[in-house]
């Protein structure tokens, strides 16, 4: 019955109303038995689905588990629920909006400085900068302790590669070795000419 009567709530044009405000709205309808006041709140398709006469008589057969329904929403209303929405981009992203002050804006997600605002925000935002083999991306997603152990580990590698002179290289064909000046070990390989860093030991 819920899932039916709840399928969304719908806002005209112009301002949208807080979900928050279109919860009480229909909390407090359906306790009154208005059908065609719950009916006017719901999204087109479940419209088409159920008629106001039909719903009316769900409501009618449902009137203890509807009253039910009804107090736990104006429960849910009276905390505060925030509405978001993301659109998928054709590059596989997608950019965040929230409702704020009846208009929908941009939840941060601009190039590296993603809305972290939920668990799925941040494994999202880990994805794209993943994606985008952005090292500041992926920092700006990581929790304090491992970012300040990565940070720490790349503040030490500028340390001990800061002299050149004190670089030890030893070459062996496409791989070579280069010792910092702690002993920090770097292996590299040659790919396409060009050597690249293999592991930091």
């Amino acid at each position: 019955m819920l899932a039916l009567l709840l399928g969304a709530c719908a806002g005209g044009g112009g301002r949208v109303e807080p979900p928050g405000q279109v919860l009480k709205e229909y909390a407090a309808a359906a306790r009154g038995g208005d059908a065609a006041r719950v009916w006017s709140l719901l999204d087109e398709d479940t419209q088409a689905e159920v008629s106001a006469e039909a719903l009316g008589e769900l409501m009618q057969d449902n009137r203890a588990e509807l009253g039910e329904q009804a107090a736990e929403l104006e429960r849910i209303a009276g905390e505060g629920i925030e509405a978001r929405a993301n659109v998928p981009l054709a590059s596989g992203e997608s950019v965040a909006l929230v409702l704020e002050d009846g208009r929908w804006v941009v939840d941060g997600g601009v190039l590296d400085a993603p809305a972290l605002r939920t668990p799925r925000d941040a494994v999202l935002s880990l994805r794209r900068a993943l994606r985008r083999r952005s090292f500041r991306g992926v920092s700006r997603v990581l929790a304090r302790e491992p970012r300040a152990e990565l940070e720490s580990e790349i503040d030490r590698l500028l340390e001990e590669t800061a002299d050149e002179r004190d670089l030890r290289v030893e070459v062996q064909g496409n791989q070579a070795r280069v010792l910092t000046t702690n002993g920090r070990e770097i292996t590299l390989v040659r790919e396409a000419g060009e050597w690249r860093v293999l592991s930091i030991d």
